[in-house]
């Protein structure tokens, strides 16, 4: 993938909202998700796919078959993926 082409899926209020959320470490479902972002289900639907397609997110599991765990790994992934989801922390 190119570089721009990952760049312009991370650097997205909404996707950086979702990585926020993920990169401590905790795995939350997609509802977990739209109530701590204050985004639609669909929306938070549509960018953790395009956040799974790039190997920021995964499926951490799906306990008893319930909703699926999303997680975020930031490791292996250009440092400015990193600072770019921190200062969005920050701000």
């Amino acid at each position: 993938m190119s570089s721009s082409t990952l760049e312009a899926i991370v650097k997205h209020d909404a996707r950086l909202d979702l990585l926020c959320c993920l990169v401590d470490g905790e795995s939350l479902t997609v509802p977990q998700l739209s109530a701590r972002t204050g985004r639609s289900l669909k929306a938070v639907s549509h960018n953790i796919k395009l956040l799974e397609s790039i190997d920021l997110v995964e499926k951490a599991g799906e306990p008893g078959g319930r909703e699926p765990r999303y997680g975020a790994s930031l490791d292996g992934h250009p440092d400015w993926v990193r600072e770019t989801v921190e200062e969005h922390r920050q701000a």
